[in-house]
C-alpha cells in the first residue's frame, strides 16, 4: 500500500458528517432549480446556486430551449471559433449590442471562457492583477495568459 493509501486508509470525517445527516455534498434535487428546490421530499431555501437570474425554471426559457433542441439538437458540434457559432449566437449578440448601443458584441458560453477571452485584453503587459488562491480556477488560468 503507497503513503497515500496508508495514511488515509482510516479516514471517516465525511461519513461521520453523513451519519449525522449534515453533510452538505451531492444532495438530490428532485426538479426546477431557483430560490428554493425540492430536496428530500421537503421545499429547502437554495443560497449556493449560480442561477442568479432566476430564469431556469421560467417556462418562457424552458419553452425556448425546447424549441433550439429541436432546430439544432442538444449542442455544437465545435468551439465557437471554428464551426460552433449558430445563427442564434450571432441574433443574441446583435441583440445584445443594439440594446447596450454598441456596434458589436461578443458572448462567452462559459465564465471559464470569459476569463480566458476577456482578462488578456484588458490587462496589458505592464499591468497587474492582484489575486489569491481561493479566486476561481478560471481567474487564475485567465491571469495567466
Amino acid at each position: 500500500m503507497g503513503q497515500l493509501q496508508e495514511k488515509y486508509k482510516h479516514y471517516r470525517e465525511p461519513q461521520k458528517f453523513m451519519e449525522a445527516g449534515v453533510y452538505p455534498y451531492f444532495r438530490e434535487i428532485t426538479g426546477k432549480q431557483g430560490t428554493e428546490v425540492e430536496m428530500g421530499g421537503h421545499k429547502v431555501l437554495m443560497f449556493g446556486s449560480n442561477a442568479y437570474t432566476g430564469l431556469t425554471g421560467d417556462q418562457r426559457i424552458i419553452d425556448a430551449a425546447k424549441k433550439a433542441l429541436d432546430q439544432y439538437g442538444s449542442g455544437c458540434a465545435g468551439s465557437r471559433f471554428l464551426n460552433g457559432t449558430l445563427d442564434l449566437h450571432v441574433r443574441l449578440e446583435k441583440e445584445i449590442s443594439e440594446f447596450i448601443h454598441k456596434d458589436d458584441c461578443l458572448c462567452f458560453s462559459t465564465g471559464f471562457s470569459v476569463n480566458q477571452g476577456v482578462l488578456a485584453v484588458v490587462v496589458g503587459k505592464d499591468d497587474y492583477i492582484i489575486c489569491d488562491d481561493r479566486d476561481h480556477a478560471s481567474i487564475v488560468d485567465g491571469r495567466r495568459n
